[in-house]
């Protein structure tokens, strides 16, 4: 058995913002209403996230005899924008957070084998059907918010999320979070990981009746289900279009707001991301080279995005965003 003190240590050391842990088992539909969203056709051109729905709710059915859940939290709000009418999803704006999660989840896995030789895990970040925000509410490191986003305590929306699943026990499982934060539950040090892991214990509901994310977006893509829950509906989405949407036009309707690259209309007007601390320096050299991405031949795009997340797509497709985002400001 592995102590959760241990692991918790290990990652601040490593660099995490924040760890938790939960009992490898499987996700309820209340927990990931992914049978509901499917059947309103919210995942569009995703017929992946049709797949392999058993493993999407259990980590056992993804690796044989699992036990348990490490959840990682990697904090990315950088301390700048863009500037420009072309913009980027800040969560692009550095490294790919694949590979730099990636290392630094092998680290932690190597850490703790020097103390539990016996210890077996596999890391997970987007490479699997595993559900990286659902496992981190399940773990207590936050909640999900109205705009499906994963929501910390202290990095708001501004999280890398990542998973490492475990054949072995862990002495002390986290709870998921019962009730919405509030100013006295913060820690001081936003830069920690809080020890003993700290959850807010106030006694109101998560995002409460805030609808400021479901009103901000202009595409109306964070919708209701018929349970109440609320959704992300991909076909309206401007991160999912610009983003996983391989057609060679753009639908008509939807209005980017200048996004040549996925969105953070929802995020940036949420209320727990008024005051998170930045956590990426932007330097002017990344900056120019981010602004300078619109005008750039497809050669240079590659070179500039190939430890990018921005790798997801191909210069065809940055084109059509482009003109898109063109289309949009002159109202076409």
């Amino acid at each position: 058995m592995v102590g959760s003190s241990l692991i918790k240590t290990l990652a601040k050391e490593i660099g995490f913002s924040d760890c938790g842990t939960a009992q490898a088992d499987r996700l309820t539909e209340e927990e990931y209403p992914l049978d509901a969203w499917l059947a309103e056709g919210c995942n569009a051109e995703m017929a992946y996230m049709e797949r392999n729905r058993g493993m999407r709710r259990d980590p056992r059915l993804l690796v044989e005899g699992a036990r348990s859940v490490i959840s990682l939290v990697l904090a990315y709000k950088p301390d700048r924008l863009m500037e420009g009418h072309y913009k980027i999803a800040q969560y692009a704006y550095g490294e790919d957070y694949h590979e730099r999660l990636k290392r630094m989840m092998y680290q932690l896995i190597a850490a703790i084998k020097e103390r539990h030789p016996d210890f077996e895990a596999r890391p997970f970040v987007d490479t699997a059907p595993i559900s990286d925000r659902h496992w981190a509410a399940r773990a207590g490191l936050g909640w999900i918010g109205r705009n499906n986003l994963f929501i910390h305590p202290l990095h708001g929306t501004y999280c890398f999320l990542g998973e490492i699943v475990t054949t072995s026990e862990i002495d002390n499982y986290d709870q998921p979070l019962a009730a919405k934060p509030t100013v006295t539950d913060i820690v001081e040090d936003p830069g920690r990981i809080p020890e003993p892991h700290h959850h807010p214990t106030a006694a109101s509901s998560l995002c409460g009746d805030c609808m400021l994310c479901v009103n901000a977006c202009p595409n109306h893509a964070i919708v209701s289900l018929k349970n109440g829950t609320y959704v992300v509906d991909a076909r309206r989405c401007t991160s999912y279009n610009t983003i996983e949407n391989r057609s060679p036009e753009l639908p008509d309707h939807l209005d980017t707001r200048g996004y040549i690259f996925g969105c953070d209309i929802c995020q940036l007007v949420c209320p727990y991301n008024k005051d998170v601390p930045p956590s990426f320096l932007l330097t002017d050299d990344r900056k120019q080279e981010l602004e300078s991405l619109a005008t750039a031949d497809e050669q240079t795009f590659r070179k500039m995005v190939k430890h990018s997340p921005i790798n997801r797509i191909k210069h065809p497709q940055l084109l059509r965003n482009i003109n898109k985002a063109s289309c949009n400001k002159a109202s076409c």
